[in-house]
């Protein structure tokens, strides 16, 4: 207790109040309209909005919204009337006939997209259904022969009043990454979406079927199942008790006799202030008892264990891991420092105690171990993302890699190289997509201008953080672009996040370069969510919350929760994807004996002189 109290002197240690932090937003009051035999919302426009917002508003592709209403192609006018069709339930689309698959034709499918969906050809379904012959129409119901099916990992059901969850596409999602976390399969979910023939788009919204139940998939004659590779962990997760109390070690460099110090030396007048190497304990803490209290309950409580860890004293560690509480901790953060996470992470082995890194550590710290979660993404998983965003965004347009001599980050542009490529082998016919060309680049940035194209966009990716060579490239590309004949070309900068620190580049140099970059931590501050976080952080502590506040309140909900509802992070319900204020969870285990990394991370660009996110 002597320690809390040293460190409630410093980081005005927060109310016990609960914070209510799912918000629920308000829905519009829809009238359903029937016109012709159809049923819609009528949405008038408002000003500022676009036809991609009604889009996401009513979950209804862009398509089918132009299909219905064909004036939209000329733009929005305020207070134009936009007619939305209600999806209808698409619970049954496919039913198992005999011999036959009954097919319900969606809205804007084709006979190919169709007979590709189902693996079969076209002559086939034409030679099972003649009508067919005169074309489509929506509603209409063929017949796809079961014969013809190729041994696919294709899985048809019967339908059994089956439920859909809506999900929004993120970053580095594939229809098969999808099918595996639903623990559906893709054709089941092309089935659902009209074959999405466009492949995914970030943002899109799709549906998902959560129709098969386990017991009645192995009694179908007709299930096609194909095992989904899994990495086991070998602990122990059969039977987990859950508990009234949890206890978390928190392992931070507080520095609480130096922040004593500056308190008894500060004038009545002078401004709060905090030693600078604490800042990012205190702010993490704070937000991490905010987290605690708003999931605590009357059954259900937390015990926090707090311990200063200074800086890298590995004596203080060994200290500290000797306190007869340690073993019997739930649940440890921390520390920072490289070594002395070593140090604590051979002890969280030895007593099967979860783990977690809440800053950048090496990849080497997970082998072997796998009680330990690194929070923080890696910078090779930033760049599989940045992948990602490449192959669905870019894979048409002028793809530039440039490998400067210099840069110590120079190897990025290989793995840059060879990860697009392997995310190619995803489509059939690759021929039709961009290759990556890369440059060596020293001094003589021209040979960057030599290689634009006009009539495509220059998705231009630079791994390097040495500030005199990113200046003098942005100086050189701005120039460019702004001469007369280079006014019409498109380019879109993809970099670093260290890019942000270079205070000598010029705003609007980011914005005429559609700079593009991944980020661990990304904050929306109008989020209503966010908002809120901050009234009540203000309330508490009387300062304003900085990042890493944001995180370690996000990091202690999403792990707290899991003990909560789970009892541990070992069961089979733990570690759902998880979307925080300032971070999104989504961790993987790298191997059998091996811990867990966070592969999610989010690409932010410049729009309007501000910073928003491209990942949903």
């Amino acid at each position: 207790m002597k320690k809390l109290k040293s460190i409630a002197k410093v980081i005005f240690l927060l109310l016990t109040m609960p914070l209510a932090l799912n918000v629920s937003a308000q829905s519009d009051s829809l009238e359903v309209h029937q016109i012709n035999g159809k049923s819609y919302y009528i949405h008038f426009v408002e000003k500022g909005q676009s036809l991609y917002f009604i889009h996401q508003k009513y979950n209804v592709p862009l398509e089918i919204i132009k299909a219905e209403n064909p004036s939209v192609e000329d733009g929005l006018s305020v207070g134009e009337k936009i007619f939305i069709p209600i999806k209808k339930d698409l619970s049954i689309i496919a039913t198992v006939d005999g011999n036959y698959i009954n097919h319900e034709v969606q809205k804007l499918q084709t006979l190919y997209s169709i007979a590709k969906l189902y693996q079969v050809t076209q002559q086939e379904i034409i030679a099972a259904n003649p009508e067919i012959s005169e074309g489509l129409k929506e509603g209409q119901i063929i017949k796809i022969p079961v014969s013809g099916l190729k041994n696919t990992n294709t899985t048809i059901v019967e339908s059994v009043n089956p439920t859909y969850k809506t999900h929004v596409v993120k970053q580095g999602e594939t229809i098969y990454s999808l099918s595996k976390f639903y623990h559906t399969t893709v054709d089941s979910i092309l089935l659902v979406n009209g074959g999405l023939t466009q492949g995914l788009k970030i943002g899109e919204k799709i549906n998902i079927p959560i129709k098969i139940n386990p017991s009645e998939l192995a009694n179908s004659n007709q299930a096609l199942n194909v095992p989904i590779n899994k990495i086991q962990t070998s602990v122990n997760n059969t039977k987990v008790n859950r508990k009234s109390e949890y206890a978390i070690g928190l392992l931070l460099p507080f520095y609480l006799e130096e922040n004593a110090e500056m308190v008894q030396h500060r004038s009545a007048v002078e401004e709060k202030t905090i030693y600078p190497k604490a800042r990012f304990a205190i702010e993490f803490y704070n937000g991490f008892l905010m987290a605690l209290d708003s999931i605590s309950t009357d059954k259900i409580s937390f015990k926090v264990y707090v311990y200063d860890t200074k800086g890298s004293d590995s004596t203080l560690i060994y200290t500290i891991l000797q306190q007869p509480e340690f073993k019997k901790l739930d649940l440890i953060v921390g520390p920072l420092d490289y070594d002395n996470f070593n140090d604590v992470a051979d002890f969280a082995l030895q007593h099967h105690i979860p783990l977690i890194s809440p800053v950048k550590q090496s990849n080497k710290t997970l082998l072997g171990n796998e009680y330990v979660f690194k929070a923080v993404p890696s910078k090779s998983t930033s760049i599989k993302q940045i992948c990602t965003l490449v192959v669905d965004s870019f894979k048409t347009e002028n793809l530039l890699a440039i490998e400067y001599e210099k840069a110590k980050e120079k190897a990025l542009v290989d793995f840059y190289v060879k990860t697009y490529n392997n995310q190619l082998l995803n489509y059939k016919d690759t021929s039709v997509y961009s290759s990556i060309k890369t440059l060596k680049i020293n001094y003589n940035i021209a040979d960057v201008v030599s290689n634009l194209k006009r009539d495509k966009n220059n998705v231009i990716f630079v791994p390097a953080t040495e500030q005199t060579f990113i200046t003098n490239l942005f100086n050189f590309l701005s120039t460019t672009l702004n001469k007369r004949e280079y006014q019409d070309y498109r380019v879109t900068l993809i970099g670093l996040e260290e890019w942000m620190k270079f205070e000598n580049i010029d705003l609007e140099y980011f914005q005429q370069l559609n700079v593009h970059y991944c980020t661990e931590k990304f904050i929306d501050y109008n989020d209503s969510t966010t908002a809120l976080f901050v009234k009540n952080y203000i309330k508490k502590t009387e300062t304003y919350p900085l990042q890493n506040a944001f995180f370690g309140f996000d990091l202690a909900y999403y792990f707290g929760n899991n003990l909560v509802k789970n009892g541990s992070l070992f069961s089979e319900t733990s570690l759902e994807p998880f979307k925080g204020m300032s971070i999104q969870f989504d961790f993987v285990k790298t191997g059998v004996e091996s811990g867990y990394e966070n592969m999610s991370s989010t690409i932010v660009r410049f729009y309007d002189y501000t910073l928003e996110s491209v990942t949903h």
